[in-house]
């Protein structure tokens, strides 16, 4: 994926966010390490299987009613980020999928 460092997207208080599959990072934030690229492909992962617009409105509506560490997307690539693999096991829809 590629990185593109500014100063505009993410919003302060954010090191980085994917975008229709590149990663938009903070220039305090160079350089990103792999876990965080992970992080953001798994969230990649996520918009294309939710057809992007459905990914942005479930995330909306999940921040807005439980919070930003609770939406579902936000759990499953943090869990895995470091599993640098993940995204080659990964099933549909992970974040909605029963943990055990």
């Amino acid at each position: 994926m590629k990185v593109i460092y500014n100063d505009i997207i993410p919003i302060k208080g954010f090191r980085a966010m994917s975008l229709f599959g590149l990663i938009f990072a903070r220039n305090s934030a160079k350089p990103l390490g792999g876990y965080t690229i992970n992080h953001e492909a798994i969230h990649f992962a996520q918009q294309k299987e939710w057809l992007f617009i459905g990914f942005f409105i479930l995330y909306l509506v999940e921040f807005i009613f439980k919070g930003y560490m609770n939406i579902s997307f936000e759990k499953e690539a943090y869990t895995h980020s470091v599993d640098l693999n993940y995204l080659k096991t990964r099933k549909r829809y992970a974040n909605y999928r029963k943990r055990s």
